[in-house]
């Protein structure tokens, strides 16, 4: 009996040994998890981890409460603001239960920090609000602090820059008075934040400037990332942006290095700015997308947590109601399940066959667009080619005119055959500009005349013996081919009778060419610096019978006006097709 007794002492005492040494080795995880989780959070998320299996298995809750607490933190780090809620939301309850009212309070803000992040400005501020309560009942000045320069930050986002601005100057006070130096750079960077949104950017860059310096000296990455954003942003509104790039490729490393997907979100995006207005496209569109996707990774995921969660809790609430009514009368509940189950089956049998019916449609009209298309397609080459065959054709119909004028002796004739070849000249080219055209229905007609004109200057340049000018001020209308043609073939006539008629006595010819849109009449008007028409017998030329027949196709009025400063010409067009 005295040995038992024994032996069970030694067995508690046992336990109790190893009890001890793995609350300590828990509490030595929660501690190095702490001090990693602002420069290796992977790393701090896994000791923290650790730690809380270890001490759910041995019921250790002080221990449970400090991991939960180091978890909320890194997941917040990390952009998962909903897991850290949770595990704050844990840590906050057995805190409560340890009566451990200092660690309550640092949950409580860090609560304030993480709806925050998820723009929820009322919550936030309740919980800073009660964080910065408990803290001036406790007497921890230091943490009261944090606690007004969180819930400052938090009124920044809701316009209160007036009490923003009072929270982080009693911060401030609070800071130098306790010697908690290191805090110092929270409220300067929030006031940098808070000028910076009212455009004074010089004061701006001073507060952050001391945020960053404050940063660097006590080795807080986290936020001197933010700093350095911040500077970012003052420079690049000062339009300094090799100043803003350096600043943001800084933020960017660090928020890289510690895994703070959340903040590299923002470096990304100011990069993605500052290289466009840099010229650097390619940059810009490659930091554009990595802000992109980041963005939908991080708000995709918090956007889905909240659906669960609220698809849960109504779930539960459902499943309860649902217990309610079966007590009351499980025969009338099933046979309203059986219904609603019918009228389901029957509104999802008749979504499916619409849904069917609706993509066998939609496969059917995407066929036909795609054959309509394709058939278009083919009837634009096939007009193009059609052009391209007639014009080679008339090219063909213009040589054998030429070899046949070669073997005419009679002047009279070979200058009527040379005249068809300058009419048949003003057709093919029209065909040529369709077919060269990407719309093969328009005639740029103002480029066409020009051109057409100035062959025939050319043509005609030995026979002058002079430089001819043109004057050309034609708008640049696109017209069908029904319009354009007995345009061409009328300004051919005309410019063909002032280069053989019109010049003999003029040292310095000119021909002008004007093709303008007036009301609702288009006015082609072509001129001459040359003899009047004294040389032309009214009406017995077959030039003249083709103009007057151009100018009926067109249903046109045609004014000749006739000076000793030469001939004008100008044919009023009522009937013309403009395409687009």
């Amino acid at each position: 009996m005295i040995r038992s007794f024994l032996l069970l002492i030694v067995a508690l005492m046992a336990g109790g040994t190893f009890a001890q040494k793995d609350t300590e080795r828990i509490d030595s995880l929660n501690l190095k998890s702490e001090v990693l989780y602002t420069t290796d959070v992977k790393k701090s998320i896994e000791l923290s981890t650790k730690a809380l299996h270890l001490s759910k298995a041995i019921d250790y809750q002080h221990g449970e409460a400090f991991a939960c607490m180091n978890l909320a933190i890194a997941n917040d780090i990390k952009g998962n603001s909903k897991i850290a809620i949770r595990y704050f939301q844990r840590a906050v309850h057995l805190f409560q239960l340890e009566n451990d009212l200092e660690n309550l309070s640092y949950c409580y803000s860090q609560l304030g920090i993480c709806y925050f992040s998820q723009y929820q400005y009322e919550n936030a501020d309740y919980y800073h609000q009660k964080a910065i309560d408990l803290c001036k009942k406790l007497h921890l000045e230091e943490d009261l602090a944090n606690a007004l320069v969180n819930q400052g930050i938090t009124f920044t986002y809701q316009n209160k820059t007036k009490e923003a601005k009072e929270n982080f100057k009693q911060a401030i006070e609070l800071y130098k008075k306790n010697n908690q130096l290191d805090g110092l750079g929270g409220a300067y960077n929030s006031l940098g934040k808070i000028y910076y949104d009212q455009q004074d950017f010089e004061t701006a860059i001073r507060y952050f400037e001391r945020a960053s310096a404050n940063f660097r000296k006590y080795d807080n990455d986290y936020n001197l990332e933010s700093s350095y954003l911040g500077l970012a942003n003052c420079y690049f509104d000062l339009k300094q942006y090799k100043l803003a790039k350096e600043y943001s490729l800084k933020g960017l490393r660090i928020s890289q290095e510690i895994g703070a997907k959340e903040r590299e979100v923002f470096a990304h995006e100011i990069l993605s700015r500052i290289y466009f207005e840099e010229g650097e496209y390619k940059k810009a569109y490659q930091s554009l997308n990595e802000y992109t996707v980041l963005s939908d990774t991080i708000f995709t995921r918090e956007k889905s947590d909240a659906l669960a969660e609220m698809q849960a809790r109504f779930e539960v609430k459902e499943i309860r109601l649902k217990q309610q009514a079966e007590e009351e009368s499980h025969r009338w509940q099933l046979l309203i399940l059986g219904a609603i189950l019918f009228i389901i089956l029957l509104v999802s049998v008749f979504l499916f066959f619409l849904f069917r019916n609706k993509k066998r449609i939609n496969v059917l009209l995407e066929q036909k667009y795609i054959m309509t298309q394709a058939n278009l397609e083919q009837k634009e080459f096939m007009m193009g080619e059609v052009h391209h065959r007639v014009k080679n054709n008339l090219q063909i119909i213009s040589a054998i005119l030429d070899l046949q004028s070669r073997e005419l002796k009679d002047p009279e004739s070979i200058q009527m055959i040379d005249a068809s070849m300058n009419r048949i000249n003003a057709i093919s080219m029209i065909h040529q500009k369709l077919y060269q055209s990407e719309n093969i229905r328009a005639v740029q007609i103002g480029p066409y005349l020009a051109e057409l004109v100035n062959d025939l200057i050319t043509h005609f340049k030995k026979e002058v013996n002079k430089e001819i000018h043109l004057n050309s001020e034609s708008d640049n209308l696109n017209l069908d081919i029904e319009t354009a043609l007995p345009i061409g073939l009328i300004v051919a006539e005309l410019v063909m009778n002032s280069c053989k008629y019109a010049f003999d006595k003029q040292a310095q010819p000119q021909i002008s060419l004007s093709l303008k849109i007036k009301g609702t009449k288009l006015v082609l008007v072509v001129s001459d610096n040359g003899n009047g028409k004294s040389h032309v017998e009214e009406g017995t030329h077959f030039g003249a019978k083709l103009i007057r027949s151009m100018a009926r196709k067109l249903k046109a009025e045609f004014i000749e006006t006739n000076s000793e400063k030469g001939l004008r010409s100008e044919l009023i067009i009522t009937k013309y097709n403009l395409l687009s």
